[in-house]
């Protein structure tokens, strides 16, 4: 016999195996124990875990509701909460520039008033003083300012007395210029003398200060009393004698004439 038919034969002969099925009761317990023990399981759970699980949920809800309790009394606090609340002492830079008002929104500020001050009230001019005996105006004017800066230095009369003989004997009380020298041409004068190279009320030469110093009344004068107290003992002198210690001049009894007028003087303005 061929070999493939017994073969063949024998394949037709081999039938296969089945599974016999599990009884049914069986299964049904089984899915049951399945179920039971799913329940029994969940059941437990509960038990063991269930009660602290809801007693965490309380209290985790319980701790939320105060540290949301807390947190809006923080805010309200700081004054976050309400819009009515004072600002932060330091404004954020947003804030700063939102609060500076633009150029074209800043008020106008008035401009400021034209109205002058009432005016301070001038110091009263110094009364003319008429003049003495023959003098005219202009040089009683001299004669005051004399004595004016002799007081100013805080001298005696007497000194006065001296200064005025002087003047009245050199240029009697006129602030001269000098024709031989030109620079006291251009300075006020009340006349020009052509005595060596003096000028002013009192004659003075260059060796006593400039020309404009010494064209200056009040200022010859002040330079004639500086020299006049370092003569020791000039109070005591006789104004001549006085005056020509100071002057130098070749005629030093011409200013004794002078005194009388000059002591009137004095009396008159100091």
């Amino acid at each position: 016999m061929p070999a493939d038919e017994t073969t063949g034969r024998h394949r037709r002969q081999e039938q296969p195996r089945r599974r016999l099925p599990a009884p049914r009761g069986i299964a049904l317990y089984s899915a049951a124990a399945v179920v039971a023990f799913a329940v029994i399981g969940a059941l437990l759970s509960f038990t063991s875990h269930g009660p602290s699980a809801l007693a965490v949920a309380q209290n985790e809800s319980a701790r939320s509701a105060d540290d949301r309790a807390a947190d809006a009394e923080h805010r309200a606090s700081r004054g976050e909460a309400r819009t009515g609340d004072t600002p932060s002492r330091q404004p954020s830079p947003k804030a700063s520039a939102a609060a500076k008002p633009s150029p074209a929104t800043t008020t106008a500020q008035p401009p400021p008033s034209t109205a002058t001050a009432a005016p301070t009230t001038a110091p009263p001019t110094p009364a003319v003083i008429a003049p003495i005996g023959e003098l005219s105006q202009a040089e009683m004017n001299n004669a005051v300012t004399i004595i004016r800066t002799g007081q100013q230095m805080g001298l005696p009369s007497r000194a006065f007395v001296v200064a005025l003989s002087t003047a009245l004997q050199e240029s009697h009380l006129h602030n001269l210029a000098n024709s031989n020298v030109p620079e006291s041409l251009n300075l006020p004068n009340e006349g020009v003398g052509s005595d060596h190279d003096s000028v002013g009320l009192f004659q003075q030469r260059p060796n006593w200060g400039t020309v404009e110093e010494l064209m200056n009344p009040a200022e010859s004068a002040r330079r004639f009393y500086s020299a006049l107290v370092e003569v020791s003992g000039w109070q005591q002198m006789d104004v001549t004698v006085a005056a020509q210690t100071v002057q130098v001049s070749a005629f030093p009894d011409a200013y004794a004439r002078w005194q009388s007028l000059a002591e009137q003087v004095v009396a008159a303005v100091a």
